[in-house]
């Protein structure tokens, strides 16, 4: 295959031609619940022909998850409830017996599933996993499916696989465990390949890597490719047709620029504009932000409606949990932001000043905090003779933030973002350099010392979930701050923690509830109120929307960006999705390998970029219209074949 040119559908591949490799008609999954029951899929049909590729689209709740398993023939045996047609390959996933649906799955269809870490055993070596998997499903014998398993790991890019097959899944970066699960999935050669979000969590480089590496077996294998995502930006350059869902329901299905550049339906349209775009400047979302609020709160709406613009609804319940309980609890989620709202088209040029790199005042204010230097030295033993080595994390790494401001931290994954954003919040002491907050030096202070210090700079998790006690209610975990600064008066503790619930934009009366009874972006607020609780002045938020869906996304980048304005905030903001980070930051750094290798305004580093690194992330960043995705798949084949090829770099 010609890598400049798009890759193009095998043979049969077309919709019009051979019997649909998947087919689904009427589909209807429902969950008992202890109030009655939850319609997780409501009356969905949609056909995938051979070699073809299809993106199933949607917030989190809309039934994506839950008809991928039903694909899969996962359903059975739990409490759901399946109505309609499922034809895989020919077997009735629905009717056929447990025997049959066992050997459909590996051999005619297979899934990747979004978190590999959670796939794969931590404590069996990748290889005897893919060794496994292809037994299973063949009966192979143990030669046989070893250099299968090696076969497949170097198909799907894995350098050095006759080695690499001994290792374990924590030797391997995130990208290359996603890699390992797309090997495990080919293994059996299946003639459709489910993927269940299989980007989420990576950075744009290695994005773009798994999406080259799904559309590069397509082509040489002919499989069929349903790839699940709530990103549009992800689906648009890598299937040829898009099944919109919502709450259950398919609202819009067409081809990829027939959906994504004439989108009909309200929720389609809701769902594009709230995808980042980099080309959007943090001057242009600022100003749409403030128009919608302003617009809302002429209309009556409280604050917490003005960070949440309502998505169109459509009747039907949120999609359940593994347990049957509704994601969200009895507390919906406020929708996403209508067609529009996001800043993407609600604001252009006109609707204000170009940025000049900062908010208004910023630009004169006095430095919040300066990192000087600083350093963070890891001690790794390894090796024949087990020796140590040094390994610099973070390696020389200067910087300020002034008042107000928002700084963002751009970077690929082991980049150094989370290390340096941990000692700024001093969870991790500098191997050298300084760290100084409002003129004081806080390096090397005790833990005594760092405790006033705890009030004036917090931070936001990556994952909500995680970092709420899943045995405390919300009201417990904020006020437990206010309790350990010293505040000994119940009441005022609660009152203090429902008024700042109800500005995040949740009830007062969630108080009493716990973590599970809340959907992510929900989580998310939770944490954002908080890092609130004890008015800080530095908050650093460490991809606070990595793991959420777009309008979701966008909902609590609308909130923070309220938030800044009310309680005057700093912000540094850690992300490796560059499009966030722009509409987000006054100034944005690259980091790459520990060192910060270019540091402007947001419009100088992504409309003239400097270094080539950060060229390459914004050559990897996902674009919504198919032809410019597919011509920026071409250009990373053409590059990485001159690369490896010394008669065409020649």
């Amino acid at each position: 295959m010609n890598p400049a040119e798009p890759a193009q559908p095998a043979a049969g591949r077309s919709a019009e031609s051979g019997v649909p490799v998947v087919s689904v008609r009427d589909l209807t999954i429902e969950f008992p619940t202890m109030d009655g029951t939850v319609t997780a899929v409501d009356g969905l049909s949609f056909e995938l022909p051979p070699g073809g590729a299809l993106g199933i689209v949607g917030e989190s709740g809309s039934g994506k998850s839950a008809t991928s398993l039903a694909l899969m023939g996962l359903h059975r045996g739990t409490s759901a409830r399946i109505s309609g047609e499922i034809d895989v390959v020919g077997v009735d996933v629905v009717s056929a017996s447990d025997a049959a649906v066992r050997a459909m799955r590996g051999n005619d269809i297979a899934m990747v599933f979004q978190d590999p870490m959670s796939s794969l055993h931590p404590q069996f070596t990748i290889g005897d996993q893919i060794v496994e998997a292809y037994r299973t499903h063949t009966g192979a014998g143990a030669a046989q499916a070893r250099v299968r398993a090696v076969e497949a790991l170097d198909r799907v890019g894995i350098p050095d696989a006759a080695r690499r097959v001994r290792a374990y899944p924590h030797e391997f970066s995130g990208g290359m465990r996603q890699r390992v699960l797309i090997a495990m999935g080919l293994v059996c050669e299946p003639k459709v390949l489910l993927a269940d979000e299989p980007t989420t969590a990576l950075d744009v480089t290695v994005q773009a890597q798994i999406l080259d590496l799904l559309e590069d077996l397509r082509a040489d294998t002919g499989m069929g490719l349903i790839l699940v995502s709530h990103d549009l930006g992800v689906v648009a350059g890598s299937t040829e047709r898009i099944l919109v869902m919502q709450k259950g329901k398919a609202v819009e299905e067409g081809t990829v620029h027939q959906v994504l550049g004439s989108p009909q339906h309200p929720y389609t349209q809701a769902l594009l504009a709230a995808v980042p775009r980099v080309e959007v400047s943090r001057a242009e979302r600022r100003a749409a932000n403030r128009a919608d609020r302003e617009a809302a709160a002429a209309a009556g709406a409280r604050p917490a409606e003005t960070a949440a613009p309502a998505v169109p609804a459509e009747p039907g319940p949120s999609e359940p949990t593994a347990t049957g309980a509704t994601a969200s609890g009895a507390a919906a989620e406020p929708a996403g932001p209508a067609p529009g709202a996001s800043g993407t088209t609600a604001a252009g040029p006109s609707a204000a000043p170009a940025s000049t790199g900062a908010t208004a005042g910023v630009g004169a204010g006095e430095p919040l905090l300066t990192v000087s230097n600083v350093r963070q030295r890891f001690r790794i033993r390894g090796g024949l003779l087990g020796r140590a080595t040094d390994f610099y994390a973070v390696d020389d790494v200067s910087f300020e933030v002034r008042k107000g401001e928002t700084l963002g931290i751009v970077g690929e994954s082991g980049s150094g973002k989370t290390t340096l954003s941990r000692m700024i919040m001093r969870l991790l002491t500098p191997t050298s350099g300084s760290i100084v907050f409002e003129g004081r030096d806080i390096t090397r202070l005790s833990d005594r010392a760092l405790r006033p210090l705890r009030r004036d700079i917090q931070m936001i998790f990556q994952n909500p979930y995680s970092s709420l006690n899943p045995r405390m209610t919300i009201g417990d975990s904020i006020g437990a701050a206010l309790r350990v600064q010293g505040e000994r008066d119940s009441k005022k503790v609660k009152g203090q923690v429902q008024d700042l619930l109800h500005r995040v934009g949740l009830e007062p009366d969630h108080y009493n509830r716990f973590p599970h009874a809340f959907s992510g972006g929900q989580r998310q607020r939770i944490a954002i109120a908080r890092s609130l609780i004890l008015r800080p002045k530095l908050i650093i938020c460490d991809e606070p929307v990595s793991a959420l869906d777009v309008s979701t996304q966008d909902q609590v980048l609308r909130l923070l960006s309220q938030l800044q304005d009310d309680f005057d905030l700093t912000l540094i903001f850690v992300a490796h999705d560059l499009a966030v980070v722009r509409q987000v930051s006054d100034r944005v750094a690259v980091m790459r390998k520990g060192k910060i290798v270019e540091m402007a305004d947001g419009d100088s580093v992504y409309e003239s970029p400097e270094h080539p690194y950060t060229k390459q992330l914004l050559a990897a960043a996902p674009v919504l219209n198919p032809d410019e995705a597919r011509h920026r798949r071409a250009e990373r084949a053409r590059l990485r074949q001159q690369s490896t090829d010394p008669a065409v770099s020649a």
